[in-house]
């Protein structure tokens, strides 16, 4: 049966340099468009994150925050969500606060923090190499998140701390996990990824594709790092890049080439484009 769909992973699969799309991607994209496939972001990143250079594709839909919510890119709606509840939210501030250490809240696609903090982490409170992943943001700023959570009952669709030191990592962890009810994971070293337990990438992608009316045997799938393994899973044909961490090579049907040496589009013609076979 031919894919229908392409659910790719972003960072460390489909872009470089944190926004660039390789001419060789971007044409094996739109190679598999023209012939009729849909293309779906898939990604850790909130809806306003997503890189121009991907948003110029045909992409009618994006799964985001690692499932937490999955939007109609033509009028910006979420048609899927699975949030975190308000209480549990608040549960989980509560454990995060005890640490220094930064955090933004994704809520209907944007991101919320406190100034503060955000000040606190372009002073060296995040290493200057993660600096970007919050410089190049527009935030919504509140004096006090707890506040705002609590009063406003936001239901986040992730939680994203961007830096979590070594020596907290596994204490904070622990704590995260006693709490319940939530996904933790990894998209890029030293940062930590908090969703409801139900929201991840595969559940996303298959409720996607019921509603489009697409099989799981339609379905490809291409990705790097711990958040992707349930999408890798999910889809009848699976792929990671080569540079991916072994636990995405192990969930995936097949390893390409690394993301940084055309890996994905190795893998569209391969499977998608029909240079070769399942």
């Amino acid at each position: 049966m031919s894919i229908k769909l392409i659910a790719f992973d972003l960072d460390g699969t489909s872009i470089v340099n944190h926004w660039e799309l390789p001419e060789d991607n971007r044409r094996a994209l739109l190679a598999a468009a023209e012939r009729g496939v849909m293309l779906v972001p898939a990604t850790g990143r909130m809806r306003d994150f997503l890189p121009p250079a991907v948003l110029e594709l045909p992409v009618g839909h994006a799964i985001t925050s690692n499932g937490g919510a999955v939007f109609d890119l033509l009028t910006g709606e979420a048609i899927i969500e699975n949030l975190i509840p308000s209480q549990l939210a608040l549960r989980l501030h509560k454990v995060l606060s005890k640490y220094k250490i930064y955090m933004e809240y994704y809520f209907k696609g944007s991101p919320i923090t406190q100034k503060d903090m955000r000040d606190w982490a372009l002073a060296g409170g995040v290493p200057q190499g993660k600096q970007w992943l919050i410089v190049e943001k527009s935030y919504t700023y509140t004096r006090d998140l707890e506040e705002t959570l609590s009063e406003a009952r936001l239901c986040p669709e992730k939680v994203n701390l961007p830096y979590i030191p070594q020596d907290i990592r596994e204490e904070l962890f622990e704590e995260l996990a006693a709490i319940g009810g939530l996904r933790i994971t990894s998209s890029i070293a030293d940062n930590m990824e908090i969703n409801a337990e139900a929201a991840h990438k595969g559940a996303a992608l298959l409720e996607l594709a019921k509603r489009l009316g697409l099989k799981q045997e339609e379905l490809f799938a291409i990705g790097d790092n711990g958040n992707d393994l349930t999408m890798l899973e999910a889809a009848g044909c699976s792929v990671a890049v080569e540079d991916g961490n072994e636990l995405a090579k192990a969930a995936a049907r097949y390893v390409t080439a690394p993301h940084d040496a055309g890996g994905l589009a190795r893998a569209i013609e391969r499977f998608v484009l029909g240079a070769g076979e399942e």
